[in-house]
């Protein structure tokens, strides 16, 4: 079961990466399928650093704590992930829904599930 969670996870950490690349190269196209606009160089500027940041530091986390068996690198993304979901949820409330608003969330509670999953079960696997 260990092996499947850690092919999982790779694949998870591999797809964030490649969001974040594609924030980095195409903020504009990027930022609207996330339903976010940049006015001016500034918000340019935002999306390609702020969101290249989040996803490549969570799926960097991910490929490195698979690669080295060492679980704990996990709770850097459940973490990221678990506040995103949090913020979201408050959003929900005080701003009410939109459309699709259900498949960033599931993908987020996901997220953070199979990373402190994979924390637990990797616990120790760093010295085998």
């Amino acid at each position: 079961m260990i092996i499947g969670l850690r092919i999982v996870l790779a694949l998870l950490g591999v797809l964030f990466l490649f969001i974040g690349a594609q924030f980095l190269i195409d903020p504009v196209t990027m930022g609207g399928n996330f339903g976010l606009e940049a006015q001016n160089n500034a918000g340019l500027a935002s999306l390609r650093g702020d969101m290249t940041s989040f996803f490549w530091v969570s799926g960097g986390a991910i490929l490195l704590g698979v690669w080295k068996k060492r679980g704990e690198l996990f709770y850097i993304t459940a973490s990221l992930m678990a506040i995103v979901f949090s913020a979201r949820c408050l959003s929900l409330i005080l701003d009410g829904s939109y459309d699709d608003w259900l498949l960033p969330m599931v993908v987020e509670a996901v997220t953070v599930v199979l990373c402190l999953l994979g924390a637990r079960m990797m616990r120790g696997l760093a010295s085998a």
